[in-house]
């Protein structure tokens, strides 16, 4: 198994080119297929309203949009020319509200995801548009850190991946296995590990599976407060102390009516990530 298929999304945020670092290292690392997907959101006004503005004021700014459409992927042809990638790009105009269905259906067809973090303070989708793409798609994604890689500019030579003997996070860890086998030290870390969903040593059992794949494996148990905010910076900490540049774990969601909402550690990891984390459902 390996990675011969990334998308990359791309957008107007900064945080393009921090996405555009990863593709590259990744595309480099797995000799992949690379596809970059922008999407330009159309101006739609509620049919009520249509019959109120005249046509004029329509076009033009339909016409302003298409512009900074064209002046964005300019920018971001700069962008690919300067890091010497080759990509497949992509790009449509949809209306908002099929933006983040749209970026899905592009995401089943790539073995692997990249999007970015989702900037504080921001009043965008970010943080919906990574759950329905893991979630929708049923593919895993990488998160890149809207403040970008780490100084050292690596990803994935050192991994913490979080488990907890659940199927999310073993399902993170066989769409991870590319990474993880390519990696030059990968801890597993087990905090709190609950009775029946792991065997006599917590841990134990997945990583010999994982050595079966030729990952050379750490196992690091912890037991501390049961919070989900002191799970995930238990989790953060150990990616600070110990020189980690890529996080693999399960991503848990709870459905309220339409919306699918991250869980508890899972959000407080998206919200206070340093380094990409690989997430899948």
């Amino acid at each position: 198994m390996s990675y011969k298929s990334l998308l990359v999304h791309v957008d107007d945020r900064p945080s393009t080119e921090a996405r555009l670092d990863v593709a590259r290292i990744l595309k480099e690392r797995f000799d992949a297929h690379l596809t970059a997907v922008y999407m330009s959101v159309d101006i739609v006004m509620p049919g009520y309203m249509m019959e109120h503005v005249p046509s004029s004021v329509l076009e033009t700014a339909a016409a302003e949009r298409k512009r900074q459409s064209k002046a964005r992927l300019a920018e971001i042809e700069t962008m690919l020319k300067r890091r010497h990638l080759t990509v497949e790009m992509r790009s449509e105009s949809v209306i908002a509200t099929d933006y983040i269905d749209r970026v899905a259906l592009h995401a089943r067809y790539a073995d692997l995801t990249i999007l970015g973090q989702p900037e504080p303070g921001t009043d965008d989708a970010g943080d919906l548009l990574i759950e329905e793409t893991m979630f929708g798609a049923g593919r895993p994604v990488l998160v890149v850190p809207y403040i970008g890689l780490p100084k050292e500019r690596t990803v994935g030579e050192h991994i913490l991946a979080a488990y907890d003997g659940g199927r999310e996070a073993t399902r993170a860890l066989v769409d991870a296995l590319p990474m993880l086998k390519a990696a030059k030290t990968v801890q597993l870390l087990v905090i709190n590990p609950k009775p029946g969903r792991h065997g006599e040593m917590p841990g134990s059992d997945m990583a010999s599976y994982l050595a079966r794949h030729g990952v050379k494996v750490e196992v690091v148990v912890e037991k501390l407060s049961t919070s989900d905010v002191g799970i995930g910076d238990a989790v953060l900490n150990r990616i600070a102390e110990t020189g980690i540049d890529l996080l693999v774990m399960g991503a848990y969601g709870h459905s309220r009516l339409r919306e699918l909402v991250l869980g508890g550690v899972t959000r407080h990891i998206m919200g206070h990530m340093t380094v990409p984390v690989l997430m899948s459902h």
